[in-house]
């Protein structure tokens, strides 16, 4: 059955289907009006339409229900409108596929009952308001079986986040595709447009929604132009673990609502930071914890 689905991708989203393709993990920081959600849900119908499995299942993970509904719902039903014997459950955001594939619009904050599902592959969106044990309590051992992929999606809120963290984890590690795309670069949104959404949004706000800038709407960041222009020069990178050297540990400790932060670092010919944890409201105990692991 030749079955072609009403979506012509952009130069940019080409890219990251092929690289999607070629990867398990992938973290996609993009700007605002980059076209990342009708990307993905068309990423998932090709996955599910080509799938060779036995009744393949795939998912499409928002924070919350009904933003899954707002978001996404009408993408899936407008691309897969014109497969044969497609049906849509309304209730449920779900589409069955005639290959038996389904795809599944869910929402992240009843997480615990999405334990016992398997799946061939998952996009999260807006990762930064996920809950902390989505990932690797209950997606990643749904994935496991049929080694499915999963794509994390969002645009930068700040560093004290699981997302910047997985976009930190992804610089460098093994099956991992990071990708990060600007307004300024992609140029999906003409430039007039972006100048009257600076004028309304007010610098720091226009950094983060469409430069993905992760420092610049951090009130008190002192060297955010620095730190971006290291970032951008590639001179921030993984540092791996020397398993001959001592690890040495230095600290900021919070009190009340303050975070606490750890480098860990090791002194080699120079000195490498290879891990940073930083999190607020808890107690000594904790961190104990963290230290030993």
């Amino acid at each position: 059955m030749d079955i072609k689905i009403p979506y012509t991708p952009r130069k940019h989203q080409s890219y990251l289907h092929k690289q999607i393709d070629s990867h398990r993990w992938s973290v996609l920081v993009c700007h605002r009006r980059f076209g990342k959600t009708v990307c993905m849900i068309n990423h998932l119908i090709r996955s599910a339409l080509l799938s060779k499995k036995k009744n393949p299942r795939f998912a499409y993970i928002a924070p919350t229900f009904k933003q899954a509904k707002s978001i996404a719902w009408d993408y899936m039903k407008q691309f897969t409108d014109k497969i044969p014997y497609i049906k849509f459950n309304e209730t449920e955001l779900r589409v069955d596929l005639p290959n038996g594939s389904r795809i599944t619009l869910l929402g992240s904050e009843n997480s615990d009952g999405l334990r016992g599902i398997y799946l061939d592959g998952c996009v999260i969106d807006e990762y930064a308001n996920v809950t902390d044990k989505l990932f690797p309590e209950i997606i990643r051992p749904a994935l496991s079986d049929r080694k499915g992929y999963c794509v994390f999606i969002g645009t930068p809120q700040g560093m004290n986040n699981n997302f910047y963290e997985l976009y930190q984890h992804a610089q460098g590690a093994e099956d991992w595709f990071n990708y990060k795309a600007k307004a300024s670069e992609t140029k999906i949104v003409d430039e007039e447009e972006l100048v009257k959404a600076k004028e309304v949004m007010g610098e720091k706000k226009y950094l983060q929604e469409f430069e993905c800038d992760w420092i610049a709407n951090i009130e008190g960041a002192i060297y955010a132009d620095v730190l971006a222009k290291m970032e951008d020069g590639k001179q921030l990178t993984r540092v791996p673990y020397d398993p001959s050297l001592p690890v040495s540990t230095s600290w900021d400790l919070g009190v009340a609502d303050h975070s606490s932060i750890i480098f860990f670092q090791q002194l080699g010919r120079s000195i490498n930071i290879i891990d940073y944890h930083e999190e607020r409201g808890q107690g000594l105990p904790h961190y104990v914890q963290i230290i030993k692991r």
